[in-house]
Parts: structure tokens; sequence; C-alpha cells
């Protein structure tokens, strides 16, 4: 019985998110924390992720010999002939695997890079594991969390955890396309963000701004969404111009039409492409001069459109 209530504390500990970071010796007892030897830890085979970035597996491998492993994994106790991954380092004779990681594979990965034989690890069973997932999966779907809530919630999730999306995806079947979705939209400004979950603008509108630039330009169109009652559809034709009139873009677009030649056109949609901005190409067809000209629509757009020309904007 006191087995079973210390990991379910655990498991409570690990829901609410922020008292699993950096936890104290009292704190790593109360929760059931326990020291795991990393030759009875295997990978789960279903893992998208096959593939971990060397570079970033050294680093972390030099925080943890510099200041250990703060923050514990979290495995799950291996059913009668249920198999899972061995470390390729792993030695053959270390007798049978005894836990299967369902998040932390980089940190188990790294801790054995730096030397180490043992990993912080919070331990559940199969029954545990599968309630955690049903816990989390309410968390995420109530009816009255917005988007921003929902990305957030994710966020914090893997922070918690410090599961990588691929490992979230599989702790709760989503796609790991859709985790990535959704978090992307904490790239959005504050002001966007304050908008979306105020239900100013939709999740469709937030989408189709995240095409744009950062800057004072997708804001503005993020405002406008709503002052004007923009749909989605012209959301994303205005996102493409950066945040201009398509209205007025597509008149001058058709008048340049019939000027131009279709590698100029061609030329033109690609410099729109690269700087975020509409672009407007003349160029006389005889002597084949000409202009360029980059709309921007204030200050920072002015010193973003410049940098990406290479122009050094630091004037001081």
């Amino acid at each position: 019985m006191e087995k079973k209530r210390v990991l379910g504390k655990g498991l409570s500990a690990l829901i609410s998110g922020a008292e699993i970071a950096n936890p104290t010796a009292e704190h790593r007892e109360e929760v059931g924390v326990a020291t795991i030897p990393l030759d009875e830890i295997g990978f789960n085979p279903d893992q998208p992720r096959k593939v971990f970035n060397s570079n970033g597996l050294d680093d972390l491998a030099d925080s943890i010999k510099q200041v250990g492993v703060l923050q514990p994994v979290l495995l799950r106790k291996l059913e009668t002939g249920e198999t899972a991954t061995p470390h390729p380092d792993r030695n053959e004779f270390s007798g049978s695997l005894k836990y299967c990681v369902v998040a932390g594979e980089r940190r188990v990965r790294a801790t054995r890079r730096a030397g180490l034989t043992e990993i912080p690890a919070l331990i559940c069973t199969y029954e545990e594991t599968e309630s955690l997932k049903i816990a989390l999966l309410e968390n995420i779907q109530r009816e009255d969390l917005g988007p921003v809530e929902e990305a957030r919630a994710y966020h914090e999730l893997m922070n918690s955890y410090g599961a990588t999306q691929e490992e979230m995806a599989v702790m709760l079947g989503k796609s790991r396309s859709g985790i990535a979705n959704h978090l992307r939209l904490l790239t959005l400004e504050p002001e966007i963000l304050d908008q979306l979950q105020e239900g100013r603008i939709s999740r469709g509108h937030a989408k189709a701004l995240l095409s744009m630039p950062a800057g004072p330009g997708r804001i503005q169109l993020a405002k406008m969404c709503h002052s004007r009652g923009l749909s989605v559809r012209e959301c994303e034709k205005r996102a493409q111009l950066g945040g201009g009139n398509p209205k007025r873009r597509r008149k001058s677009k058709a008048t340049k039409a019939a000027a131009q030649d279709p590698a100029v056109r061609e030329l033109m949609e690609r410099t729109e492409h690269t700087f975020g901005s509409p672009v407007e190409i003349k160029r006389d067809a005889s002597s084949g001069k000409g202009e360029v000209t980059v709309r921007f629509y204030s200050d920072d757009d002015l010193i973003r459109v410049l940098k990406l020309m290479g122009v050094d904007t630091d004037l001081g």
C-alpha cells in the first residue's frame, strides 16, 4: 500500500509540472525517485527518433559531469517477456533489462556518455503509465482549454518530463507534427497570443500569421483581422504579401504582368519570398535598366529588410 501511495504521489507531481524540476533529496524520496543502473535501462523500440545530435549529447554530457542529472527520467518496468532496445555501448553480460524509457532518452544517453553508471528516475508500472497518459490527455483536452493554453500545456509537460516532441507524441498517442504545430503558436508575439487566447482571432488566423516574419507588420495584421473581421483566407492572402492589401496588390500585379515577361515575374515572387514583404520590379525591356522596390511598414520593419540585404544598421 505504501509503495502505491508514493508512486501515485510521484505521478501527481509529474502532472502538475513544476515540482519535479531540480528536486531536493527530500523531494526525490517523497515522490519516489530512485537511482537506477544504466545497464538496466532500455529504450522504447517504437520511439520515432532514431538519430541524436552528437554535439548536443556532448554538451549535455558536459553539463551532467559538472552538476549531475538535475531532473529524473521517467521509466516503466518491463513486463514479463517484454523487450526494449539496449544502448549500443551496454555490456552484453550485464544481465537482463528491467526498465524502458518513457521520457528522457537524451539524458540517459548523455549520462552514459558522461561516464556515469546510474541515473535518478521515477519508476512506473505499465498500468501507472497508461493512467498517466489518460490524465495528461484529459488535462490537455479539457473543453475550456484554448489553443494558447494547450500549447503552453505541451510546453510545460515537455519541460516537466524533459521529453522531446517525439516522446510526448508517443506518450499521448498524438502525431509529432500536431504537437509541433501547437508549440509553434508560442513563437507568435505576446500581443497576438493575447488576441488568440481572448478569442479575437482564431487558431486559423494564428496559423496564417505564422507564415509572416515576426515584427510589427505581423502584429498589425493580427489587429486588422479582429477590427475588420478578416476571414482566415483573407488573412492568409495578406500574410503572403507581408500584410499588404491583396486587392491593391492584385491590381498592380495584373498591370505589371502585361508588361513583364515570365522570368521577371518569377524573380519578383522569389524576392518577395526572401524579404517577406511586397516587392515591385520595374524594368525597361529595351535597355534592361530599372529599379527594385521593397515595401516596409515601420522603422523596425525597415531595419529587418536592410539586414536581409546585408546592410550594417548599427549607426552608433
